[in-house]
């Protein structure tokens, strides 16, 4: 499989050896393995089974319309099981589709962690539990994003500054998409740290809290979440 973007979007080829089905099959399984639900009820998203975070193949096979009944739509996948996919791709021609851009990047970012991780399903890679998407918090990603929202990145402005900048605003417009910007993370992938300064702001916060108070608790960070999040994953545990 390979891919590359021309114009606003990312067309995707099959290579010698791979059939259309594989390579739609390994898109499907990718798409499914890094979306996220949307929210802060999903805490315990991953003490999910094996098999709800690898997509099986007859499973797969339900997105994939070949040949294309829906115009020139071969996969189409919108929420799956409360994740958050947003996944559209169309034939172009033989061996050769093109993914919906614009759909994608605006709800989780530039695709090629995407692309990627659907090359090493085709190799066989598999995992074990959830890859992290803490890449839709940054740069780019974290950029498309908030401009969903309405919200732009100032000049030199870094992703963390960014993100406690923007919490205030947004937070009365969704709290809960506003708490995973503002934690550099999706809900499902929160550590016990994480989930503990959430649940502090609850209850220091009870009912309505103020715009004053959303700065404050933003304020209150002494480091990025996000970094410290991924400074206690990669510490060696006894």
């Amino acid at each position: 499989m390979r891919y590359e973007k021309i114009g606003e979007d990312h067309h995707i080829y099959v290579e010698k050896g791979e059939t259309e089905r594989q390579v739609l099959r390994v898109l499907v399984k990718a798409s499914f393995e890094l979306a996220r639900p949307v929210g802060l009820g999903w805490f315990h998203f991953k003490d999910e089974t094996k098999d709800e975070i690898q997509m099986a193949d007859e499973i797969a096979d339900q997105f994939i319309d070949l040949p294309p009944r829906l115009v020139d739509t071969v996969i189409n996948m919108d929420y799956v099981q409360g994740r958050q996919c947003k996944t559209f791709i169309r034939k172009v021609a033989e061996g050769h589709f093109q993914l919906a851009n614009h759909s994608y990047e605006r709800d989780r970012g530039i695709p090629e962690p995407f692309f990627e991780r659907a090359k090493e399903i085709l190799t066989g890679k598999t995992v074990e539990e959830l890859i992290s998407t803490s890449y839709m918090y940054r740069g780019e990603s974290l950029t498309l994003r908030l401009q969903e929202y309405g919200f732009e990145r100032q000049p030199g402005e870094n992703d963390w500054d960014f993100r406690k900048r923007i919490f205030p605003d947004l937070f009365p417009e969704d709290g809960d998409r506003a708490m995973e910007f503002l934690m550099g993370g999706s809900a499902a992938e929160w550590d016990e740290r994480d989930k503990m300064f959430y649940f502090v702001f609850v209850r220091q916060n009870q009912g309505k809290p103020s715009r004053q108070e959303l700065i404050m608790f933003a304020k209150g960070f002494a480091v990025d979440p996000l970094e410290m999040r991924g400074r206690r994953q990669a510490a060696p545990t006894n």
